[in-house]
């Protein structure tokens, strides 16, 4: 090896294996699966080995890339001690419960015995507590074994208090909540309660998972801790968490909707299988006797173990982020008082009102505006500011950043050798390289949804930028300007036919 290093010019090998051509930076972060990662800090992570830095002497000419085939290693050996810690804290809290159950069974055996020799002990005065003509023997007796079976069940009572889960424990406290008169509660302080209430039996008696989600990571509920991997995740609540966290957590959260996994979803109590929350919530109630004041819950079910699809109107989705947006559209728990649109939390709603309902205001001159159109062309025409679009879409393998997504997609076929995407139509197998493209050209032309009216003439149209377009037929603005002779034109279509006609390059 270190021949071959002396030999060779290795400033284009993995850093890892000095075997492959590295093709990802170790210390950029790259964005896989909806998941950070950072190539240097992993094996910092999960190896303890500190990496040669840029300041070290000897480190200039070391490479900073890594190939492929050392990637999935070190994701598999990240996901390994993940594993291996999760497994290690069960077990720690297995043998915790373990020991407390052990010494509750020598307490009860320790009352058992003294009850027995107590009993025992009395044998002298059994003449003096029973008559001679009622006095029976056998049945004394009789009393003194069945003391003596319940010593031999001890292991038995024991053994059936640690299988319990938090579902078990919380039996109980449901049949008592059931007595609730849930009409005052209501009354005095509002709907939460029970929905939470009803959220909490979902929960406690299914294999749901709750989760959060939070810079492009699936997050515990509870404690946060980030996972990839949402069955590890699952583990990880189960575990480390009982439903009494979560309800306080709820509470906490001033029962906002919470996030539910059921890609799994089955009865804690008899193991049947559900397809959804109403399926489930039926069979509690009918198999079970679980009682449920309402029909509504905090409850948003999500599927992510195959394909990212909406469980109310089955739309799909590429990632969980436009998933998550689109939720929104069902969950209407807090409304805009100024449009009626309504979200799933206050911290999209807010959200909302800072992007749709702000006032528009020049920075420049204070003149305000009605959209953002209009104080977009406002700088462009007075201020000469010029219009860059936010290229939100990296690369993860080069510089190179793009405003749309489908743009990425081309980039990374062409200059990286991806195969193309090939999204098709079901109506008339034309295909795209992204599935919003996908769904833009399904709608604009086999479902010829025209949602967009002109306030002049009535007519529909497809899109925005469509009714933009016809608009102008009425009102001749011509507020696209050429840079060179200053010539004005109604659309930007035909102010990029002038440049090319009157100005070539």
């Amino acid at each position: 090896m270190d021949y071959f290093i002396q030999e060779k010019n290795i400033s284009g090998l993995c850093r890892f294996c000095l075997k492959n051509n590295g093709s990802k930076d170790i210390k950029t972060e790259y964005s896989t699966n909806d998941s950070r990662e950072v190539y240097q800090e992993m094996i910092e992570n999960v190896f303890n080995i500190q990496l040669l830095t840029s300041n070290h002497p000897d480190s200039s000419q070391i490479p900073r890339v890594i190939c492929e085939e050392c990637i999935r290693r070190l994701r598999d050996a990240a996901a390994l001690k993940q594993t291996v810690l999760q497994s290690q804290e069960a077990l720690l809290r297995f043998a915790q419960n373990l020991s407390q159950d052990i010494q509750n069974k020598n307490t009860l055996e320790e009352s058992l015995m003294t009850d027995i020799k107590t009993e025992i002990s009395m044998e002298d005065n059994l003449v003096e507590i029973f008559p001679d003509d009622n006095f029976d023997e056998d049945d004394v007796e009789s009393n003194f074994k069945a003391e003596a079976s319940r010593l031999d069940d001890v292991t038995d009572i024991t053994s059936q208090l640690s299988k319990q889960n938090y579902a078990g424990r919380l039996s109980a406290e449901i049949k008592e909540d059931s007595q609730k008169d849930w009409s005052k509660i209501v009354e005095r302080r509002g709907d939460g309660p029970l929905l939470r209430e009803n959220s909490l039996k979902l929960i406690s008696n299914s294999t749901l998972c709750v989760f959060q989600w939070n810079k492009s990571r699936y997050r515990c509920f509870c404690c946060k801790e980030p996972f990839s991997d949402i069955d590890l995740l699952r583990q990880h609540t189960d575990n480390a968490h009982s439903i009494k966290n979560i309800e306080k957590k709820i509470i906490v959260q001033q029962n906002k909707l919470v996030k539910v996994e059921i890609s799994k979803l089955s009865c804690r109590m008899c193991g049947i299988t559900m397809d959804s929350l109403s399926t489930l919530r039926r069979h509690l109630s009918d198999e079970h006797a679980i009682l449920f004041a309402s029909d509504d819950d905090l409850l948003v079910p999500f599927k992510l173990q195959n394909d990212l699809k909406c469980q109310i109107c089955h739309e799909r989705f590429s990632v969980f982020r436009l998933l998550n947006i689109h939720v929104n559209k069902h969950y209407r728990k807090h409304v805009c008082h100024v449009c009626g649109a309504g979200f799933t939390s206050l911290v999209f709603l807010n959200l909302h009102r800072t992007r749709a309902h702000r006032p528009l205001t020049c920075r420049q001159c204070d003149a305000t505006f009605v959209t953002k159109n209009d104080k977009k062309q406002h700088e462009i025409n007075v201020h000469g500011l010029k219009c860059e679009r936010k290229l939100r879409f990296p690369c993860p393998y080069c510089e190179d950043r793009f405003y749309q997504e489908n743009f990425r997609v081309l980039h990374l076929v062409e200059k990286h050798g991806f195969a193309r995407p090939e999204h098709r139509c079901v109506v008339c197998a034309k295909t795209f390289v992204t599935r919003s493209l996908l769904n833009n050209h399904t709608k604009n032309v086999h479902n010829k949804e025209k949602n967009h009216k002109c306030d002049i003439c009535q007519n529909l149209f497809y899109t925005k930028s469509d009714l933009g377009r016809h608009r102008v037929t009425h009102t001749g603005e011509r507020k696209h300007n050429c840079g060179v002779c200053n010539a004005k034109f109604t659309t930007k279509d035909s102010l990029r036919r002038h440049a090319k006609r009157a100005h070539p390059v």
